[in-house]
């Protein structure tokens, strides 16, 4: 799929920056912001975005989203997929006043993505590659859990935010493109260190609800197979979420060794 990126994620959050030192940006937020652009250090893993400001964000790029892109509520793959969010969902440590939702975008890119404040996307052309693998897609959609309860993408949002304050407070006059806000969100890049944190919250997560962990690895395996077949079109979910080596051993290495520690 290819997403309208006439707006870059460094000018997206510069508007949402406007946005939300109008309305909920903290004291202490504004302080590290300001501690950054004097080059101070200690706010690199700092989210000073709310859970109220990400729940906002979340549910305005959702709608948006859902309006560019058809989303799949009836099919037996939609049932399957939310089916399966929810019973993953009971044995992860939900945070309070999050509203998940876990739904289908009927396109043929292989991809899964979470948006701040809950809604998980599961992509047509994931499920295809899938099959009939439950635990697989269960490793899958607990990794996107990681995210949202890591607070992944409020991370690189406030950092973007800390590295444009300047330019941003001089934007007073614009108004927040939530079309270009999505697109950036759907094709956000993590970092390596979150990518761990999402396995491993996965991982747990599917493991606490009864799938086999093991899935994680199997769709690893497929997406390797994948990216061999298509060259050097690198799949949209590798571009987001690249597959290292230490990806792969850390897995192995949480599912040999039992340490599921996350989740109930």
């Amino acid at each position: 799929m290819r997403y309208d990126r006439s707006l870059r994620t460094a000018s997206c959050a510069q508007k949402w920056l406007r946005r939300s030192l109008r309305r909920s940006v903290a004291a202490a937020g504004l302080l590290c912001l300001i501690a950054a652009l004097m080059g101070a250090t200690g706010c690199k893993n700092t989210n000073f975005l709310s859970t109220k400001d990400e729940i906002r964000l979340g549910r305005d790029a959702s709608k948006e989203i859902e309006r560019r892109y058809p989303v799949d509520t009836t099919s037996a793959d939609a049932a399957r997929v939310k089916r399966i969010g929810e019973r993953i969902l009971l044995h992860a440590e939900q945070r309070p006043g999050v509203p998940y939702s876990f739904k289908v975008l009927d396109l043929r890119d292989v991809n899964a993505v979470s948006l701040p404040g809950g809604p998980i996307y599961v992509f047509r052309g994931l499920l295809d590659l899938l099959g009939d693998d439950d635990d697989a897609l269960a490793a899958v959609i607990g990794h996107e859990l990681g995210h949202v309860n890591g607070r992944h993408a409020a991370k690189q949002v406030s950092q973007q935010l800390a590295a444009n304050i300047g330019i941003t407070l001089l934007l007073r006059g614009q108004t927040a493109d939530i079309a270009s806000v999505a697109s950036d969100l759907l094709s956000l890049s993590y970092s390596r260190d979150d990518e761990y944190d999402a396995d491993r919250r996965g991982l747990s997560y599917a493991y606490r609800a009864g799938f086999d962990p093991r899935g994680l690895v199997r769709f690893f395996a497929k997406m390797q197979e994948l990216e061999k077949r298509a060259g050097s079109g690198t799949p949209e979910l590798l571009r987001t979420h690249p597959l290292t080596k230490g990806r792969i051993a850390r897995a192995e290495k949480i599912i040999e060794t039992q340490d599921f520690r996350y989740g109930k």
